[in-house]
């Protein structure tokens, strides 16, 4: 076996383990609550993407590292009123006992890496949270774009640097961060997002915790002449024990973490060269998208680059 069919292998252990593990049983309920603190951050994150899920509404959905108990096919189903969604992940258990619930209908058994379905086989590809998982994710990624037949869509923790790279912005700052960093003997973060803490981190499937970067991924539009890219970034901050606490006025997790989240926007907003946020979503267009979807997208806050047709294709 080799070392991605060993991590593609750990991580369906560690997932299917989860599934049964007695004491992750109090937390796995709480999922399926729609009134705590954790699904207001994750209802957030889908939210940004509603100018697209409404646009595609009737198109077939097909997500991606979707392991929760299809818990992204069963919520953006719902808050989105989409007709088709199928929900997919490398481990089985969590979605066989979804399905044993009746939450939904079907699902499938795959690997990010290497998907079964044909090409085109899907409007939609979505994949939220898994892709900084993948053992080697932008092969996930082409196979995503590969089976989709108008975009794939990720909603992931942001690399900063990179998205500063986006808007062209401080390469300069990196390089005397860096000159600091060496200097005083500190360590140089540029990469990954505040919320994880670190330069390099693995995770304990096996995996190594990659960040989205916007500046890498317009470039991967290009190389491959796709119709199109848009990109929106925002914040997101977890407490501990946020699945227990509900989202309301008064409750003081809630408004901690609600507080929280305005001040990075606030950073972001007044100094965009020094803070970036920690999350963004992207699309990936197969062909150019239509004038009013991206008027629609624009609205919202995504930013749409200008993509240079290959002259030579």
């Amino acid at each position: 076996m080799n070392k991605p069919e060993q991590l593609a292998s750990l991580q369906k252990i560690y997932m299917d383990k989860d599934a049964f593990a007695k004491e992750r049983e109090v937390i796995h309920e709480t999922w399926f609550q729609e009134t705590t603190t954790d699904f207001w951050r994750h209802k957030r994150m889908y939210e940004t993407i509603r100018p697209l899920a409404e646009y595609f509404r009737s198109s077939e959905w097909l997500t991606v590292g979707d392991g929760r108990y299809g818990l992204d096919a069963i919520r953006m189903k719902k808050l989105f009123q989409l007709q088709s969604v199928f929900p997919t992940d490398i481990g089985e258990n969590m979605l066989k006992i979804s399905k044993e619930r009746g939450l939904i209908e079907t699902f499938g058994v795959e690997n990010a890496e290497h998907l079964s379905f044909a090409d085109s086989s899907y409007d939609v590809v979505f994949c939220k949270e898994a892709f900084h998982h993948f053992p080697r994710p932008y092969l996930a990624l082409y196979e995503m774009l590969r089976v989709s037949k108008k975009a794939v869509v990720m909603i992931e923790p942001a690399e900063r640097l990179i998205l500063n790279g986006a808007k062209s912005k401080p390469y300069l700052l990196s390089a005397i961060q860096l000159l600091f960093s060496k200097l005083t003997g500190r360590t140089y973060r540029p990469y990954l997002p505040p919320v994880l803490g670190l330069t390099h981190a693995f995770e304990e499937a096996g995996n190594y915790l990659y960040a989205v970067s916007v500046r890498e991924l317009e470039k991967l539009v290009h190389g491959m002449d796709l119709g199109g890219f848009a990109w929106k970034g925002f914040n997101d901050v977890y407490g501990k024990g946020c699945e227990f606490e509900e989202a309301k006025p008064g409750n003081p997790l809630y408004e901690s973490i609600g507080t929280a989240i305005a001040a990075l926007d606030e950073q972001c907003k007044n100094n965009p060269q020094y803070q970036q946020p920690n999350m963004v979503s992207v699309i990936l267009f197969k062909e150019k998208p239509d004038a009013a979807l991206v008027a629609q997208l624009q609205q919202a806050g995504f930013e749409l680059p200008v993509i240079h047709k290959n002259p030579y294709v």
